[in-house]
């Protein structure tokens, strides 16, 4: 019975850990959401733009607009922008406290061309193959 209660203890105490690291990315997600949009829309690179981006949990996703025509397709940029996202000084201590990206290309009608998560482990990945 003893083992069984402490057992139990056990479980609750990490089940609050896990719920206030959650809540921390949570806040994380919002805070850096609320910073792009501070900001948007973003100059024109290429013929990419920042538009805006919106917290979903501990994700932040990020709406680019593609105007077309450009030298790099959307699957690179989003692909490049994964890898500079993983290497920024900036960013990547908020991905390894469980803050996630979604990068997220849209023609101008709206469609989505391409889209990339970034993750801790996304990252991890990148860094084992370098």
């Amino acid at each position: 019975m003893f083992k069984k209660v402490c057992a139990c203890i056990a479980l609750l105490t990490l089940a609050g850990c896990a719920s206030t690291q959650d809540d921390a990315a949570i806040a994380l997600a919002k805070s850096r959401a609320a910073a792009i949009n501070n900001k948007a829309p973003y100059d024109t690179v290429g013929e990419y733009r920042i538009m805006k981006a919106k917290a979903r949990e501990n994700t932040v996703e990020i709406t680019i607009l593609y105007g077309g025509g450009g030298k790099v397709p959307p699957s690179i940029a989003v692909k490049n922008a994964a890898v500079n996202y993983c290497a920024s000084n900036e960013l990547s201590p908020l991905v390894n406290e469980g803050v996630n990206y979604n990068i997220v290309v849209m023609d101008m009608r709206g469609r989505t061309m391409a889209e990339q998560p970034v993750y801790a482990d996304y990252c991890t990945n990148l860094e084992q193959a370098q």
